[in-house]
């Protein structure tokens, strides 16, 4: 992306608010990251360390809107399947890095 015409146009924000509010949430949901990129799709990620309904929520959200959602997830649980979201899976490498460094 450094490299692309494009660097100098896009933006990056962190903890946006999405208008969308999760099931039993009182307030909006919030990505961790969203990068804007003009004429593109822009990118929402959201990062978890155990399963999170409420972040699937967001994330399909996302996706309905025309973004490119990635949900990347780190510690225990199952990752759900959700048509439309990528999912990068980093759980083994930080479990990895954990047990280096003990």
């Amino acid at each position: 992306m450094r490299d692309s015409p494009l660097a100098t146009l896009a933006r990056a924000y962190k903890e946006l608010r999405l208008p969308v509010v999760p099931d039993g949430k009182g307030r909006y949901g919030r990505a961790d990251l969203v990068i804007w990129l003009p004429g593109g799709a822009d990118i929402v990620v959201k990062i978890d360390s155990a399963p999170n309904p409420a972040s699937a929520q967001k994330l399909a959200f996302a996706r309905d809107a025309g973004a490119f959602p990635l949900w990347v997830r780190f510690g225990k649980g199952d990752i759900e399947k959700i048509d439309g979201v990528m999912v990068l899976d980093v759980r083994d490498t930080v479990r990895g890095v954990c047990e280096a460094g003990a």
